[in-house]
């Protein structure tokens, strides 16, 4: 059996186990390929370890770093393909927010680059248009204290709406139906920020019947019933 048959195969099982959420499997999976230092699965491993880091509070930092290496070094191996582009930004974005306020508005710019880049090379995956309305909203909703750190790390500090949020979520579910329990969320919450409260109540009854099947999900339902009562 040839290598790139090998390689066929690992991905297509890596791939099916990562989408049944079995994000321990994935990993033993994709470390268990030959050659580790290969763009399809360094990228897939910066996605399932950063999948894992979500439900470990203690190893939390250790993940994070481990598969933010893992997606530095699948843009190393390969720039020219979305997925790359993709993680690193999620990676760099989570990895500079636990080191703290300053470091991740330091990385803003960098973070919007690499994820307009994924953009340009798929304009059609449904999570990256949700991760920038994630980008869109947080920059629209900063509290007081950071809205401070901006405007001193930046000239011209980045701004946002929650029209431009929800542009993008829109985006996302029309490309991929009910791909995210969170992009329902966030389209909940986006149309609370804008008063619109019949659609509003509308994507948050969505997404508080979600079934929990990660730990997205479990914070999507938690989150989304909290909300419901202020519709």
């Amino acid at each position: 059996m040839s290598d790139e048959k090998k390689l066929d195969e690992v991905i297509l099982h890596a791939d099916q186990l990562f989408d049944e959420n079995n994000f321990t499997e994935t990993v033993e999976v994709l470390k268990s390929y030959s050659v580790q230092d290969t763009y399809e699965i360094q990228w897939r491993l910066a996605r399932a370890v950063y999948s894992l880091s979500k439900s470990e509070d203690a190893k939390k930092k250790e993940l994070v770093d481990e598969a933010f290496n893992y997606a530095k070094r699948a843009l190393e191996l390969n720039d020219n393909h979305f997925a790359a582009h993709k993680w690193y930004a999620v990676l760099l974005d989570t990895k500079s927010g636990l080191e703290g306020t300053k470091q991740r508005v330091q990385q803003l710019e960098n973070f919007q680059k690499h994820l307009q880049k994924a953009l340009e090379l798929n304009p059609q995956d449904a999570t990256t248009w949700y991760i920038l309305g994630e980008f869109y909203y947080g920059l629209a909703d900063l509290n007081w204290m950071t809205r401070k750190v901006v405007q001193v790390v930046f000239a011209n500090p980045p701004s946002a709406t929650f029209e431009q949020a929800l542009e993008c979520y829109e985006k996302a579910e029309s490309i991929s139906p009910d791909f995210y329990s969170l992009n329902k969320l966030s389209l909940g919450k986006t149309y609370l920020q804008l008063n619109n409260k019949e659609k509003a109540k509308e994507f948050l009854t969505k997404a508080s019947n979600v079934d929990v099947a990660n730990e997205d999900d479990k914070k999507c339902k938690e989150e989304a019933t909290k909300l419901l009562k202020k519709c």
